[in-house]
């Protein structure tokens, strides 16, 4: 039986990836076999008297967002959990951003290319699966030029007008207004609906899209004692102001959430009798969650189901009440337990 050898598609530019995206999701590819060729470098160019020969603490921690950012959308793709405690020092070690300071220390370039070729090296052996294709593509479109900027830059226009135009300040709002209004929308819609396409089938596609959407609000406001910034030789240009005025607004907050489903209780910390502490893996995401269970919130029977489920390691149906943000879960609270018959 002879072998078939697929040629790789090959990614040339971000249309590219947009393009095999689509036919990805239209089922329209017998293999999945990816190369990266000829991506343009990230640039990001600063004007100030505060760096001329000089990095700030600011820009620095912007990048090392960028950096974290970039480890956590790995981890969704790998482990299906936006955690860096899922990857190794080896891991780590090939992801490691290598930011190359140009004019003086204006400028700086990172090699996109370098970078998703790497991941897709620490991938060999998933990217068999479509899933896994897709979820590439979608980080390479999300990460891999100035497009996830201007989103990100975009949305926080939209979410600033609303904000100022409910000020008292008159005088004030209209410079403001004035300031934010500046910034131009160069936008795809395409790109926007084949990711929006991309989340529907690969739900981990929303998380990633969150990291780099907080990675552009670190990156940005880190940069906003400059008088002008510029992201990709100019597909981007925007005042200090406007960077300062956009990144007063999170663009993402903890929301409070039901996880309710089936669980696997793993163990049960009951070295506070008034607060039982409770780590519960979910069955169908095998994502772990530490929840709280008060004794004053359930009787005995829903402590004793709890109990039992630890012992026996058999399913438990779980309404559990959350902080939700990017996929993670934090202040969780177990509110009612049933037995799975």
């Amino acid at each position: 039986m002879v072998e078939v050898v697929h040629e790789p598609h090959i990614i040339n530019n971000l249309n590219d990836a947009v393009e095999l995206l689509k036919q990805a999701l239209n089922d329209e590819l017998d293999h999945y076999d990816l190369q990266i060729s000829d991506l343009n470098k990230f640039s990001m160019h600063l004007t100030g008297d505060k760096f001329h020969q000089t990095i700030t603490p600011s820009v620095m921690k912007g990048f090392i967002d960028l950096q974290n950012a970039i480890y956590r959308s790995y981890a969704q793709i790998k482990y299906n959990e936006p955690s860096i405690l899922k990857l190794s020092k080896h891991e780590k070690d090939v992801l490691e951003l290598e930011v190359k300071v140009v004019d003086g220390s204006a400028g700086f370039e990172l090699n996109i290319q370098e970078l998703f070729e790497k991941l897709l090296g620490l991938l060999v052996g998933k990217m068999t699966s479509k899933h896994i294709f897709i979820l590439v593509l979608s980080t390479i479109l999300l990460y891999g030029g100035y497009e996830v900027h201007n989103n990100y830059l975009e949305n926080q226009k939209e979410i600033r007008l609303a904000e100022i135009a409910l000020e008292k300040d008159v005088s004030a709002k209209q410079e403001r207004l004035a300031t934010v209004a500046l910034l131009s929308d160069r936008s795809t819609d395409e790109t926007k609906e084949i990711l929006a396409r991309a989340a529907e089938v690969a739900p981990q596609v929303k998380t990633i899209k969150e990291e780099a959407k907080n990675a552009s609000h670190s990156l940005i406001k880190s940069a906003q004692a400059a008088d002008s910034i510029d992201f990709d030789d100019g597909n981007i240009r925007l005042t200090g102001d406007a960077a300062k005025e956009l990144t007063k607004t999170s663009p993402s907050r903890w929301i409070d959430v039901r996880i309710d489903g089936r669980y696997f209780v793993v163990n049960v910390d009951s070295s506070h009798s008034a607060k039982r502490k409770i780590r519960i893996r979910n069955i169908e995401t095998q994502q772990e969650v530490l929840a709280i269970l008060e004794n004053d919130t359930l009787d005995q029977r829903n402590l004793d189901i709890i109990q039992n489920a630890e012992w026996g390691y058999t399913q438990v149906f779980l309404k559990v009440r959350a902080k939700e943000l990017n996929g993670i879960y934090k202040e969780a609270e177990i509110i009612e337990a049933r037995q799975i018959n």
